[in-house]
């Protein structure tokens, strides 16, 4: 999307855009949500860090959050790094300005950026880890922001993506039978399942260590967002998840940049 594009959603005051994020952490559900990623989050940096050469830890991490949003992984990723006394050079980029405005307002970032993960304003193997959480489902040349993202972690570091899972079996029959309305709201464009992601990381060169199967999900968001609200109910998403997790509501997929690798070149015209 153009940037004259998002500036009318902006002034049109569309939630996709406008919303406050940090309001998710105000309902227990989506809270609930968002704090189990964190806990994944964590365990994959604590593993991550553990296998990294301590001769690479001399200097302070170049971190990347692409497609910040507000900020709310900026905001646990700052607290994680002070907690783990890791001195780190936090960057924020997003297209949407009204984001960056708010990721500023709350110092979130040393550097922030508005730009698109098709174009990022980055040298070449700048940052050590990078998280693109909830991004490229709204890309439809989601290759080509791989290849970015490739372009511009350094070897050896790491990658966390997250998607949501709208290409299982359950995400299709809320979105073309039970719950059409939602497809005329969305900005999603492209509908990832787990292997349609991991052949796109693993064509870009990127080794794919392991994939995190979130929650369940219900073919219609109303229920999905009650159950989430209550503690057996998580606790019966969360069990259905494991059960079926071909059918969970998102994935994260930790990802590693080969130190002596090169991506498949076809990607770069994705």
């Amino acid at each position: 999307m153009k940037n004259e594009d998002i500036a009318i959603q902006v002034q049109r005051g569309n939630s996709w855009y406008v919303a406050d994020q940090f309001e998710q952490l105000n309902k227990s559900g989506t809270r609930a949500v968002i704090e189990q990623r964190w806990k994944f989050f964590r365990d994959v940096f604590l593993h991550y860090l553990k296998k990294k050469d301590s001769r690479d830890m001399a200097g302070s991490l170049c971190y990347l959050d692409a497609g910040c949003g507000d900020g709310i992984n900026l905001q646990w990723a700052s607290g994680f790094f002070k907690e783990q006394c890791i001195d780190v050079k936090v960057t924020a980029m997003d297209y949407n300005p009204l984001r960056i405005d708010r990721v500023t307002e709350r110092h979130l970032a040393k550097e922030t950026y508005i730009a698109s993960l098709l174009e990022m304003p980055f040298n070449d193997s700048t940052f050590d880890i990078i998280i693109c959480s909830h991004v490229l489902e709204h890309i439809e040349r989601y290759h080509k922001a791989l290849v970015e993202i490739w372009r511009v972690l350094r070897p050896g570091g790491l990658l966390l993506v997250g998607v949501p899972n709208e290409g299982c079996f359950f995400a299709r029959l809320r979105n073309k039978i039970i719950q059409r309305s939602i497809l005329k709201k969305t900005d999603h464009v492209v509908f990832f399942e787990s292997k349609t992601i991991k052949e796109a990381l693993l064509n870009t060169g990127f080794n794919v260590v392991r994939i995190y199967h979130e929650g369940f999900f219900l073919p219609h968001s109303w229920a999905q967002y009650v159950l989430s609200c209550f503690a057996l109910g998580r606790w019966m998403l969360s069990t259905l998840g494991r059960i079926f997790p071909s059918q969970a509501a998102g994935l994260i997929i930790y990802a590693i940049k080969p130190v002596v690798c090169e991506y498949n070149e076809s990607c770069a015209h994705g």
